[in-house]
């Protein structure tokens, strides 16, 4: 018990020491830390809301109203017999109508000046695999039923290169700040360990034990790092909380992340900080115990 009041009580006597440099430390990790969770707890976003509309119509074929039923028609039949098409839906000009109305119905001003006559049928596509839209785009290109073709998987594919960009430009953010925050750990318990270098001769000249003489620093730099991780943990899962009840989730994304993967992403984050801290206590006091 008095070994344990002793490393305790330390620990915080070395923080008292040098104040600037520990908070400043705690800083860089709530940084660093917040950056991986915000950008790994994005990039669960925009995967699940890519999984839900690549479940969803893949391809809109606009059809040309001056070509016959008929030929729409066999347009369809000729869709459903691709091997890469899961299924197609036929959607009339009343549909596209109601459709209009119904997505823009916050905006009567608009609705009304509108000529639904001039909205085209339509033929919904849904892939077996998402990433084959191209293929059916270079085959429905010079057929005189088809109008115009839309494709989502353009929009998904521009949106998933965007956010694997922003996953690593961030990554590579919080890996620089976590490597000042590395430095900043060293250069405390070096100067912890220099104030206090009489005392560590004398403990190591009355026996005690190089890890018994460690763990106040040890301790110290795990706290820094706990300290520093678990306010950016807090953060992150505010802004999580925020973002659930805001305009972006009512109209373009569903921010939706499983309790399961942000409770191992926080568990994983905690984990990451000790090992940080004491990897960073062992190279900051390695020399002043080998002197």
């Amino acid at each position: 018990m008095n070994k344990l009041s002793y490393v305790v009580k330390n620990t915080f006597i070395n923080m008292r020491r040098n104040p600037l440099l520990v908070i400043a430390t705690m800083l860089a990790v709530l940084v660093s830390s917040f950056l991986v969770f915000t950008t790994l707890s994005g990039r669960a976003v925009v995967e699940n809301n890519t999984s839900r509309w690549q479940n969803g119509v893949h391809v809109v074929i606009f059809l040309d109203d001056r070509v016959t039923t008929t030929a729409h028609k066999q347009l369809q039949d000729s869709l459903e017999s691709y091997p890469e098409v899961r299924m197609v839906d036929y959607f009339s000009k009343s549909e596209a109508t109601e459709e209009f109305k119904f997505l823009f119905k916050d905006q009567p001003e608009l609705v009304q000046e509108v000529d639904f006559e001039i909205l085209p049928s339509s033929l919904r596509v849904n892939l077996n695999d998402p990433s084959d839209y191209q293929l059916i785009i270079e085959r429905m290109e010079g057929n005189p039923a088809v109008k115009e073709i839309r494709a989502s998987g353009e929009a998904i594919d521009r949106l998933l290169s965007l956010t694997n960009t922003l996953v690593i430009s961030a990554s590579v953010f919080a890996v620089l700040i976590a490597f000042a925050a590395f430095i900043l750990i060293i250069n405390t318990l070096r100067l912890t360990a220099y104030a206090k270098r009489r005392e560590i001769k004398i403990m190591k000249t009355l026996g005690a034990s190089s890890t018994y003489i460690r763990l106040p620093f040890i301790f110290e730099a795990i706290f820094e790092s706990l300290v520093g991780t678990c306010i950016a943990i807090g953060f992150g899962w505010g802004v999580i909380q925020y973002s659930k009840g805001s305009v972006i989730s009512e109209s373009i994304f569903d921010i939706t992340i499983s309790d399961t993967y942000l409770i191992n992403l926080t568990l994983g984050l905690i984990l990451c900080s000790v090992l940080f801290g004491l990897f960073a206590s062992f190279i900051g006091i390695r020399k002043a115990l080998n002197e």
